[in-house]
């Protein structure tokens, strides 16, 4: 079975400030074979997270102190893994107290929240959340070293909190790219897809620097060493990513700017210079992200963002920071950033 999805906007990374990664030439040089290729994924949260709150004088969850990015994780001392689940706690109170355990940042908090009747008689706490999102993207690298990959170059966040998502688990399959929706200018363009039932890997780590898992398809793509962020310059360089079933395509781009401190991960900035991509896809377009940029025989970043009002240009993150990111949130023993 094939499932049509949009890469839609919960694959946008928010702006974290985190700590800076880099790799030098004190490092051992890393050789993984780069992606370009597109992954479809389903991620479910750890808990679940509170998009919207009526902040009416009625809403329950509003009354007990219940805000927007919230996420509950336990109701009367239960585990709550989804939004059924605690969509069945609210309605089977009978409009008793509930005991909710939250988190706020990191801060655990509890509150009491008192659910109401609605006019059919069932009952609500008067508040939206999320337990899951999919979507589309691109694999940067794989790594036989850890049997690990990594993608998209920035994190997945909530399409309306634009919180980064807090990982329990997820599955990520082989993905066709079935149309594109053209950039312009003030519009991002994105890659249409279908996610197959081919499950390549699962999803250990989100972080604003990227996804990252374990693969169980053996990587096919070509070996690339990966450069040392003293040895990326501005320039020419080449850009490996899927637009169609005829597959990975090369095209080529300019690093115009160079900002290896960025705590952002918005190290580079590029300039599609590439016709055939240009005509294609008007320039960079959501479903691109963690496109592979190769300069000088070395594998030096991925694509991350686009310029929503200058699509033919867009931010790329260091290989340096994708691997250490990696590395530093435990991507081997399955923990999420």
């Amino acid at each position: 079975m094939k499932k049509m999805i949009r890469y839609v906007s919960v694959m946008l990374a928010a702006v974290l400030l985190l700590p800076v990664f880099s790799v030098s030439a004190a490092d051992e040089r890393r050789t993984v074979r780069i992606g370009g290729v597109p992954f479809g994924l389903t991620m479910y949260t750890d808990g679940v997270i509170v998009v919207n709150v009526k902040e009416d004088g009625d809403s329950p969850a509003y009354a007990a102190g219940i805000r927007e990015n919230d996420r509950i994780i336990r109701a009367d001392g239960e585990e709550i893994t989804s939004n059924e689940q605690l969509r069945d706690v609210i309605t089977s109170s009978g409009g008793g107290d509930i005991e909710l355990s939250v988190l706020r940042g990191k801060s655990p908090i509890s509150v009491t929240v008192i659910p109401e009747q609605d006019e059919d008689g069932s009952y609500t706490a008067g508040m939206w959340v999320r337990d899951s999102t999919a979507g589309l993207g691109t694999v940067t690298y794989f790594d036989e070293s850890t049997h690990s990959f990594g993608a998209l170059g920035h994190g997945i966040c909530d399409r309306d909190t634009g919180m980064l998502m807090p990982l329990k688990s997820g599955q990520v399959v082989e993905a066709e790219i079935s149309s594109i929706t053209k950039a312009k200018k003030g519009v991002a363009g994105g890659l249409n897809g279908i996610m197959t039932d081919n499950e390549i890997g699962e999803l250990t780590v989100n972080s604003a620097y990227g996804v990252y898992g374990r693969y169980t398809t053996a990587p096919q793509g070509e070996e690339f060493p990966c450069a040392y962020d003293s040895e990326i310059r501005t320039g020419k360089a080449t850009v490996y990513t899927t637009l169609d079933d005829s597959g990975i395509g090369k095209y080529e781009v300019e690093i115009e700017s160079l900002n290896l401190s960025d705590n952002s991960g918005q190290n580079m900035v590029i300039r599609v210079t590439d016709e055939d991509l240009l005509d294609k896809t008007g320039g960079i377009i959501q479903g691109m992200s963690g496109s592979p940029i190769v300069q000088d025989g070395m594998l030096v970043g991925a694509v991350t963002h686009v310029f929503v009002n200058s699509p033919e240009k867009g931010y790329g993150i260091t290989v340096g920071n994708m691997l250490a990111c990696y590395e530093r949130f435990g991507g081997i023993n399955g923990t999420s950033g």
